[in-house]
């Protein structure tokens, strides 16, 4: 169900949260509702992943494309290498239906139970895969239950 491939998930955690993202002159926002404080989960609307592949702790959040959200995936990862050892973007999202990556400062927090983590990251360069396009990411925080982080 996410279109992002090399993010593979073991469980469908709860996630709460909100991005904003800059482009082009125009505010981009993936909100889980609430103002990012209503939890979702995989379902009709949403696909959600918590979990520690790839080199380090990292979440995903996908929106299903009713309505054609201009702001549909956002991926953040505390740290990602590739299997040569090179970093890889650790923040991933699609804008207007494209790819855009960055090396970004991704901060996970886990609480007291130690499935349940916060995400954050703010003030980042993203750039589209194919050509380097700008965009901001403004802000990211979201709160993960359940998450395989062991």
């Amino acid at each position: 169900m996410l279109s992002l491939p090399a993010i593979a998930c073991e469980n469908y955690p709860d996630i709460a949260g909100k991005a904003s993202v800059l482009l082009d002159g125009e505010t981009l926002v993936l909100d889980t509702g609430d103002d990012g404080q209503r939890f979702v989960k995989t379902g009709e609307r949403w696909s959600t992943a918590c979990n520690t592949k790839y080199g380090g702790l990292s979440m995903t959040l996908e929106r299903a494309p009713d309505g054609d959200p201009p702001l549909k995936v956002i991926a953040l990862l505390v740290s990602k290498e590739r299997e040569n050892g090179e970093l890889a973007p650790n923040i991933i999202a699609e804008l207007k239906h494209q790819r855009y990556g960055g090396f970004c400062d991704v901060v996970a927090t886990v609480g007291s139970d130690p499935h349940d983590v916060e995400f954050s990251a703010a003030d980042c360069e993203l750039q589209r895969a194919f050509d380097g396009h700008p965009a901001l990411l403004v802000s990211a925080l979201f709160r993960v239950t359940e998450c395989e982080n062991e």
